[in-house]
C-alpha cells in the first residue's frame, strides 16, 4: 500500500495512512499529533494538528516541487486505476 495523505484545510489536519489495518489503539503525543496503531501495535496512522502552523504543509509543497516527475507519475496511476 502506498502512503495516503489527506489535509481537511478547515480544520487544519494532515492524515496519513501509512499502512492497510484498522485502527484499535491511539496515542496522542505533543498535543497536536496523534498516531494510531492495529491489533499488533504497529503504527497504521498518523495525525498531525494545526499542520499549517507546523510548516508541514510548506515542507509538502517543497517536496512535491522537488519531486515533480514522482508526483506526476503517482497522480497519472491514480487517474488510470479510477477511471
Amino acid at each position: 500500500m502506498d502512503i495516503v495523505l489527506k489535509y481537511d484545510p478547515k480544520a487544519d489536519i494532515l492524515s496519513m495512512k501509512l499502512k492497510e489495518g484498522a485502527i484499535k489503539d491511539e496515542k496522542l503525543l505533543d498535543s497536536d499529533v496523534v498516531l494510531g496503531f492495529d491489533e499488533k501495535g504497529e503504527l497504521v496512522a498518523l495525525e498531525v494538528w494545526d499542520a499549517s502552523k507546523r510548516g508541514l504543509l510548506k515542507s509538502l509543497t517543497d517536496l512535491a516541487h522537488e519531486k515533480r516527475e514522482v508526483v506526476e507519475t503517482l497522480l497519472k496511476r491514480k487517474y488510470k486505476t479510477t477511471a
